[in-house]
Order: structure tokens, then sequence, then C-alpha cells
């Protein structure tokens, strides 16, 4: 009898949620392989048909009426993946970092060897070099031919690592291993569901998705085709800093895949002009240092106190805001951070990350830990005043709409920070923020 009563009650709430879900979740790591593809629709990725709202969804999907989220835990489930996944991503991703760094490494450790004659440097630089080259090989002889045909990428393309265009480019296997590796969720309340951008008066309305935190890696965006097929049909370019794009190999990459510079003239034009939505890392790499120890810590930081510009883009471009947390983003590596504050200086400065960190089996710039999943939160959408004008913008408009935003990545945190942590953890944890300056000062403001 009780399991029947059980069962009865399960079914009542599943029957509430269909009725009226106020969130939804993606498990993005359990999608078909077979689906992640350009070509695919967004009915086969969520489920339904036109009208999106009240139809059955797919198996990865889940939904919940409780306004307070998921349940206790729900959001940090590690999903087991294939073997073969697991290496190519140990190997890719240790590329990836180290591509960050050799181009501007090696040719400093080859003149200090050859100008200051330091022996143990030429060991050093070859050392690198080797290492680089070796993952390299690695990963292109082994993997590179096992996942294109096992994600049927050569029809109609030349090869899958020579993509035509920035939007097929996101479909490349590199990131859907990602997000099968990092167990990456996606979850969104009911006034982001389809159709509810696509419907009048916010259909034309280009959309900012603002992250944060940054932590050392954002592993929750690398879902890129996430962001242009779930919630509306625009593609969705992110932004990165302008150094990144002229780093050797890695800009190309980067470039391919629809990147453009953090700045406003470029953000603009994506917006207006090219009609694009826009991804951006909104505390960029100081979210990185002030959330160092979010692991053993009650607070996480979002060091957007001074960040208004973006604020400014999308009431001139008449877009909307949607504030995004990256759950797992600040614990998936342990990061070292110099207590004089030399490496946030010169990281702020060149704007990348210059500080030594160490991911899964303590891998010096190796792969993320897989015991930290990602789950990427996504809030109510902030729309521009309607009094607003893009030529006339008045500091009072920008700052009502920053308090909105804020606003915004607390409610964000708050409904899911539970669903994520666990009920106790989670009660203890707080969202601060805080102004990130040249002296590395910190103004706190405490959540409401």
């Amino acid at each position: 009898m009780a399991t029947k009563a059980t069962k009865n009650k399960q079914h009542q709430n599943q029957q509430e949620a269909l009725s009226a879900p106020c969130y939804y979740k993606l498990s993005a790591g359990e999608l078909p392989d077979d689906l992640f593809r350009k070509e695919a629709s967004v009915t086969d990725w969520i489920g339904g048909s036109e009208d999106t709202k009240n139809s059955s969804l797919q198996p990865w999907m889940k939904i919940t009426s409780d306004p307070n989220g998921f349940l206790p835990g729900e959001l940090r489930k590690v999903l087991p993946i294939d073997r073969m996944v697991d290496m190519e991503r140990c190997i890719g991703i240790s590329l990836y970092m180290v591509g960050n760094v050799a181009p501007f490494a090696l040719p400093t450790m080859a003149l200090t060897w050859l100008v200051l004659k330091m022996e143990f440097v030429k060991y050093l630089f070859w050392g690198v070099l080797i290492y680089w080259v070796g993952l390299y090989a690695i990963w292109r002889l082994c993997f590179v031919s096992v996942f294109l045909k096992r994600y049927n990428r050569r029809s109609r393309r030349e090869d899958d690592m020579k993509p035509v265009d920035p939007w097929y480019s996101q479909y490349l296997f590199t990131e859907r291993n990602v997000t099968k590796y990092c167990s990456t969720n996606y979850v969104w309340p009911a006034s982001l569901q389809r159709p509810a951008l696509e419907e009048a008066p916010n259909n034309d309305r280009p959309i900012i998705y603002c992250v944060i935190p940054h932590g050392l890696f954002p592993y929750g965006i690398v879902g890129y085709p996430y962001f242009s097929k779930v919630w509306n049909s625009k593609y969705c370019s992110w932004t990165c800093a302008p150094v990144l794009l002229k780093i050797p190999f890695v800009g190309t990459y980067l470039s391919k895949i629809g990147y453009i510079p953090a700045k406003s003239k470029n953000i603009v034009e994506g917006l207006t002009k090219k009609d694009h939505n826009i991804g951006i890392i909104l505390d960029g790499i100081e979210g990185m240092f002030h959330n160092t120890n979010a692991a053993n810590s009650d607070t996480e930081m979002g060091v957007i106190l001074n960040r208004k510009g973006i604020v400014k883009i999308a009431i001139k471009a008449n877009a909307a805001i949607v504030p995004v947390y990256g759950f797992g983003h600040a614990m998936i590596y342990d990061v070292w951070v110099d207590p004089f504050g030399i490496m946030k200086y010169l990281s702020s400065t060149f704007g990348m990350s210059l500080t030594p960190f160490f991911g899964r089996y303590g891998w010096f710039l190796g792969p993320p830990k897989r015991s930290v999943p990602i789950t990427v939160c996504l809030g109510d959408p902030i729309y521009p005043p309607s009094n607003s004008s893009g030529d006339k913008i008045t500091q009072e408009q920008i700052d009502e709409h920053h308090t909105k935003l804020l606003e915004g990545f607390r409610k964000v945190f708050e409904t899911h920070k539970r669903g994520y942590y666990g009920e106790q953890a989670g009660a203890k944890k707080k969202l601060l923020f805080c102004k990130y300056d040249a002296v590395f000062r910190m103004r706190h403001v405490q959540p409401k």
C-alpha cells in the first residue's frame, strides 16, 4: 500500500509540474550524440512541439513546480562517461591549457637560455616543447578520427577541425565531450522557456548572457550550442580578452567558434548589426582570484559592483540581460595565488590568467576535477527601461538597471544553491559582490 501511495504521489507531483513548471533542467551529458548537431531542432533537444511550455519533455530533461528550485543535491550529480571521452578530455584540455602558455613561455625561455647561458632553462625549454608536441600527437593520432566518426562529423564538410562557419563550429566534438566530462546541467526558469523570448514584443530583442563566476576556466559556457538553440534561435557569440585572439593556435580556434573581443564596439555591433546574442563572463579574470577558496568557504564572490558598462550597452542596444550563475566554476581547480598580489596584477593587466593551477590528479595545467560537476543556472530576463533612449542614457538608468542585475544574480544563487550544494551546505552559502580596483581592495555588499 505504501508503495502504491508513493507512486500515486509521484504521479500527482509530475502532473502538477507539467501544468505549471517553475524550472527546467537539461542534462547536456545525457543528450544523445546523434542530436548534437546544428541541424537538430530545439524540439529534438527539449521535447514538445512548437509550443513547448505545456508539452512532454525529453528523458534528459526534468522540471519542477517548486519555486524554490530542484531537490537538494539534485544539481550536483556526476554522470558516468565513456572511457574514451574521459581520456580525450584529459589530453585535449591539457593541450589547450599548455597552448595558452607555451607561445609566451617558450620564446622567453629560449631567449634566457641563449643570452644568459642558463643550462637548466635549456632543459626546461625542451621539456615544455616535448610535452606540448607530445600532447598534440597523442590527441590527434588517438582521438580525432575516433570522435569524428562517432559523431558523424564528416558529412558535407571537409574536416571537423576546419569548420566553415562559427555556428557549425560550436558543435565540435571537443565541446560535446566537455559537457560529458563535466556532467554539465543547464537550468532555466519558465520565463525563458520557449516561446517566451520569441513572442512579441521580445521576438526581435537580442539577449546578453552575463555569467559569473569566472573561476579558472568557465567550463559551463563551453556548451556553446545550448546558448544558440535552447532559449531562442539567435546565434550566441561569446566575448574574450582581445589578447586571447592573438595567441597562435588558440586564437584561431576561438575565432572559428565565433569569439569576439570584449570591447563595447564589438558587442554593440554583434547585438545590432549582426542580430546575435552575446555571452560575456562579467567578472572576468578578477573573478578567478576572489573565488580560489570557494570549495572551503561559505561565501562566493561576484566581482561586478563596478561592471556597469554592459548595462549601458544593453540599454543602448535594447537588449535583455540574463543573469547566469555557474555552480562549480570556482571549485574545479586548485589555484595558487601569491600573497603579494603580483599574479593578480599581471593577469588583470594582460587580460589572461597568469597563475599556476592544478586539476584532476594534481595535474599541473591539466584537466578539471571530474568530481565537481558544472550546473549553469539562468535567471529571469531583465529588460531595458521602457523610457530609455539609445542616445540619451542617464546615469540613474544605468545604476537602476545594474541594481536589478545584482538582484537577478542573488535570486539565481539563492534559488539553486541547495539544489547544488545540498540542504545543510547550501543553507550556509552566501553570494557577495565586490568592486575590483588596481590595488585589489574590495567593498562587499551583503546579500539581502
